[in-house]
């Protein structure tokens, strides 16, 4: 029997208990997500004590941090910068065409902390999550910008029982507020004022308020 002929009887099998995402077409996808909060801090908290706060929440939700206490601005800006998106390869436009725009990498200029992270336990299932976390003092307080990128490969026969799966139990993207609560959850526990200035996609709001410490 024809190999495409029993991939196709295979789709058509798992669609029936559910898996309507399933293709025969392999497809790569990256997902991008942020939230942003403004801080008020109290006397005696310090920017390294929040740095800690930040690396404990990474450690615990990642699998590998790199993370840069920097120097304090100065003059401290009156408003809060924003993470930008750059391409990583520069001016090298033959590089920069060939990545598209997979390669966007958010930038902090002039933040405080700076910390990047992987999320790599799911990489054997075709999926992987990056954090770019930033914190900025500026003269209102403290603001934390939390960026998250999510690739995952699907479709194509080699990914028929993943693709299975995934459409019952959903994939591991479904775990991007869990850590950026924690992140804000550790910055409060230092007795850190925190509201949630802007996020993206729009039910990330709804999904970090039920995550809300009570």
């Amino acid at each position: 029997m024809n190999i495409k002929i029993i991939s196709v009887a295979l789709v058509a099998a798992l669609s029936l208990v559910g898996c309507k995402s399933t293709s025969l077409t392999k497809t790569k996808e990256t997902k991008r997500s942020y939230a942003v909060y403004d801080l008020k801090v109290s006397k005696g908290v310090s920017s390294s004590d929040m740095s800690k706060a930040i690396k404990k929440a990474l450690q615990a939700n990642t699998s590998s941090l790199r993370i840069t206490e920097d120097l304090p601005p100065y003059p401290i800006p009156k408003e809060s910068p924003r993470f930008q998106l750059v391409n990583p390869f520069g001016h090298n436009s033959a590089l920069a065409a060939l990545s598209g725009g997979a390669m966007k990498q958010p930038t902090c200029e002039g933040a405080l902390v700076y910390a990047q992270a992987t999320d790599s336990s799911m990489n054997s299932q075709g999926e992987n999550t990056q954090f770019y976390t930033c914190l900025w003092q500026y003269d209102g307080g403290y603001h934390v910008d939390i960026y998250a990128q999510f690739d995952i490969v699907s479709g194509g026969i080699d990914n028929l029982g993943k693709d299975f799966i995934r459409g019952m139990m959903g994939n591991s993207s479904q775990f991007i507020p869990r850590t950026i609560a924690s992140i804000r959850d550790n910055l409060e526990a230092l007795n850190v004022e925190s509201k949630l200035v802007t996020a993206y996609p729009s039910d990330f709001e709804d999904l970090l308020k039920e995550r809300q410490i009570q």
